[in-house]
């Protein structure tokens, strides 16, 4: 395995996860997805400019993620008592408060692309710009679309608030 490669996975092994995570809703199947994406990147890492392995990268987790809740389209309830058990890596400390909680059950109930805006912009702090590139929206649409998001997020926080 090359230096420039173990760096990578490195670098954006947390990142990637997170999304998945966040997408997905199951911390195996976030491992599983985020595994596929670190493997097209490794039959693909000459072909892929070195300035923009992070966003290819996780264009291509979030795909991975989409394709897999295309398949599983069954409603899988979300039972939160396991999944706080699970958690681990990026999320643990989120998850080690009440309002933490509550926020990622909400980023959680968002529908696509407004979850995946959250997570990378909110979350993960990108930049609009690279956002866009990710998503591969104009930067108008992730401006609108997360104005949108963040409105939703506002009214179900509202809705727990005691």
């Amino acid at each position: 395995m090359s230096r420039r490669y173990r760096q990578w996975v490195k670098e954006y092994q947390d990142p990637a996860w997170t999304l998945a995570r966040y997408l997905l809703k199951d911390v195996q199947e976030a491992e599983d997805a985020t595994q596929d994406a670190f493997v097209k990147l490794w039959h693909n890492q000459d072909r892929i400019d070195p300035e923009r392995i992070k966003p290819w990268l996780m264009k291509v987790t979030r795909n991975g993620c989409l394709d897999r809740l295309r398949r599983r389209r069954d409603n899988v309830e979300f039972d939160e008592d396991r999944v706080a058990d699970e958690l681990s890596g990026p999320m643990q400390g989120v998850a080690a408060n009440e309002l933490g909680g509550w926020l990622r059950r909400a980023i959680e109930g968002l529908k696509e692309p407004y979850r995946s805006l959250v997570v990378l912009r909110d979350v993960q702090q990108h930049s609009y710009e690279e956002v866009a590139g990710m998503l591969e929206l104009s930067l108008s649409q992730v401006k609108v679309y997360l104005h949108r998001a963040r409105k939703e997020l506002r009214e179900q926080l509202t809705e727990v608030r005691p």
